[in-house]
């Protein structure tokens, strides 16, 4: 019994540590596995800079991003939010909460931008469900 314990516990560890490896002097950071929490869609920094205030259609932010979570309108514009969450088991690895947000006037792109996730959240889904 205490031997299948150790192999458990050397099991889980080496999927942990998988593709973890640091090279002498890279930061311990730079580690992620398959035990982060990551929720929404994540909308990279390039595919953001691909897109061109007056020329980009919704249906180009759909072809790239994918279908917007939440809709709204404000000010005649229609506002599309993407949502991001990424919690890394590793307690120094950098997270990220943060929305991407769409301004469209019409069919066309009239602003784009990134934000600091959502007011009254904490990017943090049991904190969230804690009312904490």
């Amino acid at each position: 019994m205490k031997n299948t314990l150790k192999l458990s516990a050397a099991a889980i560890m080496l999927t942990a540590a998988a593709g973890c490896s640091t090279a002498p002097g890279q930061a311990v950071s730079n580690l992620t596995s398959g035990f982060d929490y990551k929720t929404g869609i994540h909308v990279t920094e390039a595919q953001l800079a691909s897109f061109t205030k007056g020329k980009t259609t919704k249906n180009d932010v759909i072809n790239t991003v994918g279908h917007p979570p939440q809709k709204t309108n404000v000010s005649g514009m229609e506002v599309w939010t993407y949502t991001y969450t990424h919690l890394p088991i590793n307690p120094f690895a950098k997270g990220a909460f943060e929305n991407t947000v769409f301004e469209f006037k019409g069919n066309t792109l009239h602003n784009a931008y990134k934000s600091a996730g959502t007011p009254g959240k904490s990017g943090n889904p049991m904190l969230d469900a804690a009312g904490m």
